[in-house]
C-alpha cells in the first residue's frame, strides 16, 4: 500500500522552470512545507537550479512498481542470485516461478591481488522464461567481512569513467567487469540471440544492487538491449556513482527502482560527501517501507534521487534491516530453496 506523498517528499524550497516535472499538488502543500522550514527540520535551498535530480518526478504509470510482484516474482530471482547451490537457485523458482529456468552461474574472482587479505569472489546468474519471455541477470550481494571490507576501503580510492556518462566506484565498476569477462558477455550475446524480443530482468541485493545497475546501464550502452526492454529493481543498493551516472541512468530507464528497507545502513553508503570534490547520488526511483516490510505494509515512492527525503531523514541505522527485505532473511532465503512464508 502506498503512502500519500508528505511535505518531506516535497522538500524544496521553491521549483521553478528548471525543474522537468512538477507534482500536481505542489501548490497545496507549499504552506506544510513552511512549516518545516520553521521548525528547522530540513535544511532548504534553490535545489532544482543546483540538482534537477531531485526535482519532484512522478514515476510513468505505465512502469509503476508493484508489491506483490516484488514479493512472489522478484525475491526470487534475489534468492536464485545469492546461492552458491545451483539445485538450490533451481529450486527458488520450481517454488516461485515454474516457467523460469536457471541458464548459467558465473562466479569469479573481483578482488584487487593482495598480498595480506585473501582473494573474495563475486557471482551472478542468469535465467529465462519461455512462456513470458523475460531474462534474468541477478547478481549475488557482498559476501562475508572480508568483501564488505575490501568495498569499505576502496570507497575512498576514487572510480571509474563509465564510457560517456559519469563515473562509478572502483570497486563495483572493476568486479562488474570481471564478471563481464568471466562469461557474462558471451552468455548474454548468446540469449539475446535465441530470444531477441525478450525482456531483461536485472536485480540484486547490496552490492548486487550495485552490479546490477551497472549491468543494466552496461547492456544499453553496448547496444544489446533497449532501455524499454529493461526492468531494474535492486534492495539494499549502495551508492554506485556519481551526479552524472545517475543522471544518465534515471534519464535512461522507465523502470528502474531501489527499495529500501527502513534503517538499512547500506543505501547510504559511501556517505554523500565530496570525496574528490563530486558529490555521490543514487539514481532513482527509491521506494522505502519505514516498516518491516511485511505483507500489507505500507511504502513511499520517493519522488527525488537522493536528497533529504524518504530513507535520508534517518539517522539510526541498521544492518538488520539490510539482511532483512520482505520479512526475509535474505542471508539464508537462497540457500534453502526460496521457501514460502
Amino acid at each position: 500500500m502506498m503512502e500519500p506523498k508528505g511535505a518531506f517528499e516535497m522538500g524544496i524550497d521553491a521549483i521553478d522552470a528548471k525543474c522537468e516535472v512538477l507534482w500536481p499538488t505542489w501548490t497545496s502543500n507549499m504552506k506544510r512545507l513552511r512549516n518545516f522550514k520553521s521548525a528547522g527540520l530540513i535544511k532548504v535551498e534553490r535545489e532544482c537550479q543546483k540538482h534537477l535530480i531531485n526535482c519532484p518526478q512522478t514515476p510513468d504509470e505505465a512502469y509503476a512498481y508493484d508489491d506483490n510482484e516484488a514479493r512472489t516474482k522478484w525475491m526470487p530471482l534475489f534468492g536464485a542470485g545469492a546461492t552458491r547451490n545451483m539445485k538450490m537457485a533451481q529450486k527458488c523458482f520450481e517454488t516461485h516461478w515454474p516457467t523460469m529456468a536457471l541458464s548459467k552461474h558465473i562466479f569469479v574472482n573481483c578482488s584487487d591481488p593482495s598480498p595480506v587479505l585473501p582473494t573474495t569472489q563475486c557471482s551472478m546468474i542468469t535465467a529465462f522464461d519461455r512462456t513470458k519471455k523475460i531474462l534474468v541477470m541477478s547478481f549475488r550481494g557482498t559476501d562475508g567481512d572480508i568483501q564488505l571490507s575490501e568495498e569499505f576501503v576502496n570507497y575512498f580510492h576514487g572510480k571509474r569513467k563509465f564510457i560517456d556518462s559519469g563515473e562509478i566506484f572502483a570497486f563495483f565498476y572493476d568486479a562488474f567487469v570481471y564478471i563481464w569477462k568471466g562469461g557474462l558477455e558471451s552468455e548474454m550475446r548468446n540469449l539475446k540471440y535465441l530470444y531477441p524480443d525478450y525482456e531483461l530482468w536485472v536485480t540484486g541485493h547490496s552490492l548486487g544492487g550495485a552490479l546490477a545497475s551497472i549491468g543494466a546501464s552496461w547492456v544499453v550502452k553496448t547496444g544489446l538491449f533497449e532501455p524499454k526492454k529493461i526492468k531494474l529493481l535492486t534492495v539494499g543498493q549502495p551508492r554506485t556513482g556519481d551526479y552524472d551516472y545517475a543522471w544518465w541512468h534515471q534519464k535512461t530507464f522507465p523502470f528502474s527502482y531501489r527499495v529500501v528497507h527502513h534503517r538499512d545502513m547500506v543505501p547510504h553508503l559511501p556517505f554523500q560527501y565530496e570525496i574528490d570534490h563530486d558529490k555521490m547520488y543514487h539514481h532513482r526511483t527509491e521506494i522505502w517501507y519505514n516498516n518491516n516490510m511485511t505483507i500489507g505494509s505500507t511504502y513511499h515512492v520517493c519522488h527525488e534521487a537522493d536528497g533529504f527525503y524518504c530513507s535520508n531523514q534517518q539517522g539510526d541505522y541498521s544492518w538488520n534491516d539490510h539482511m532483512h527485505y520482505y520479512n526475509t532473511d535474505l542471508g539464508v532465503y537462497g540457500d534453502h530453496g526460496c521457501p514460502k512464508a
